[in-house]
């Protein structure tokens, strides 16, 4: 049987990155909470991988210098603009609650892979150090 480590870590990588990307477009949108006319972004990454399971195989590929042609799935993944109504006069579309509530769904999804990360480095550094 062989430990395929790296590709494991390339995937938890992929999904940390994709993770932080997702906050930062979960904070534009609260930043914009009060831009008259804003409409909020999405991110669903793991909606994606659900529908296409092919692109599990694809995220250890990794663009490691900015002069690097970007081919990975991984890197692809998009964001949306929700141009649904929303329920105030000047047009935004961002609620609070919605974005507090995919802020706590993001951070629990980072902490899991932080968490699988770390399990990962320990179970390196206990064959390493065979106690």
């Amino acid at each position: 049987m062989s430990i395929k480590f790296d590709q494991t870590l390339g995937s938890l990588e992929a999904a940390l990155n994709k993770s932080m990307a997702r906050q930062k477009v979960i904070a534009n949108n609260v930043s914009n909470i009060d831009t008259p006319g804003f409409k909020r972004f999405l991110m669903d990454f793991e909606k994606e991988l659900a529908n296409n399971p092919g692109l599990k195989q694809q995220l250890p590929l990794r663009v490691t210098e900015p002069k690097h042609i970007n081919t990975s799935a991984a890197e692809s993944w998009s964001v949306q603009r929700d141009y649904s109504t929303g329920l105030r006069k000047d047009g935004n579309n961002v609620d609070l609650e919605t974005e507090m509530i995919s802020m706590i769904k993001n951070d629990t999804f980072y902490n899991a892979a932080i968490n699988q990360v770390n399990k990962k480095f320990a179970m390196l550094k206990l064959a390493i150090d065979g106690k």
